[in-house]
């Protein structure tokens, strides 16, 4: 089978294809043939030494089944995450409790994009607790995790304002979030959006701690899935993916994508061949939506 592999710091150009055995599954593993990955953000200073493996989102059909694996057999749809570049793969072995079923309506592209980032969106909508009547300002709320926790927001009845480029104004304004231009001014521009602001969610880094606190979030309400040490320097919050709730809280997003209650964008899908040009769309960052690798098709 065609697995990806990367064993040397030298950017995108180190990822290559690679001939490799099938898996076998293990205790408490099962083996899946992958039929959707998504690509996150986080992998990409991996590529570049550092010691942080990124997981990986997947999606697909379980093959076989290691012993003590209750719960999944042959043929069962499931999603779930892999913390090893494994992922990249035709078929990877991992272990059952990392995966939860697939609903019947959800497409393999989301399926297989709803760990890693939706999950951060989570993780921080559960960390700032938005209650209806609440303002919420979102930095990067046209990402992956900002308009996932957007949309999270509304759902408990927040208002929610979303900084953001122009060109994803439209895009905001129909969802229901209120956008505001990033950059300098942008207290302004929101204190002329609002006279109050509840909760702060930070998914870009670079200053957004200090912008919530000047707009007079208290430092329980404050959130960034990104900016750590400003965190823990600032005395705000910063919970992300490992904190939205496991596996319950991934179903529950499945449900959520599946009813249509949940957008989840796709911008562009790539055969496993074709896994080079996806880390550079990734690394290019100019397209809304979730970057996913297609294992079964090689071009």
């Amino acid at each position: 089978m065609k697995a990806v592999r990367y064993d040397r710091f030298s950017g995108i150009d180190g990822i290559y294809l690679a001939d490799v055995p099938e898996p076998v599954a293990g205790p408490g593993e099962v083996v899946v043939r992958v039929e959707a990955g998504a690509l996150n953000p986080g992998a990409l200073p991996a590529l570049h030494g550092s010691s942080y493996t990124p997981g990986r989102d997947l999606a697909g059909e379980v093959v076989t089944a290691g012993a003590d694996v209750p719960g999944f057999t042959a043929g069962d749809a499931v999603l779930g995450r892999l913390q090893s570049w494994d992922a990249h793969a035709q078929f990877v072995a991992i272990p059952a409790d990392q995966l939860v079923s697939k609903p019947q309506a959800l497409s393999w592209d989301v399926a297989g994009s709803l760990y890693t980032t939706p999950m951060a969106g989570l993780g921080a909508i559960r960390a700032v607790e938005p209650r209806p009547g609440d303002t919420i300002v979102i930095s990067g709320a046209s990402g992956g995790v900002g308009f996932t926790a957007a949309q999270l927001a509304l759902r408990a009845g927040a208002t929610v304002i979303g900084l953001t480029s122009d060109a994803h104004f439209d895009l905001l304004r129909h969802h229901g979030i209120e956008p505001v231009r990033y950059g300098d001014g942008e207290q302004e521009r929101i204190l002329a959006t609002t006279d109050r602001v509840d909760a702060f969610i930070d998914a870009v880094g670079g200053g957004y701690i200090d912008l919530a606190i000047n707009l007079g979030v208290p430092a329980d309400r404050i959130d960034t899935v990104v900016d750590y040490r400003g965190a823990k320097e600032k005395g705000v919050k910063s919970l992300g993916t490992t904190d939205a709730g496991g596996l319950p809280a991934l179903a529950e997003l499945a449900t959520l994508a599946a009813a249509g209650d949940l957008r989840i964008p796709i911008a562009a899908t790539y055969p496993l061949t074709a896994v080079r040009d996806a880390y550079q769309a990734l690394a290019d960052r100019k397209v809304h939506g979730r970057i996913v690798l297609h294992p079964q098709d090689l071009g």
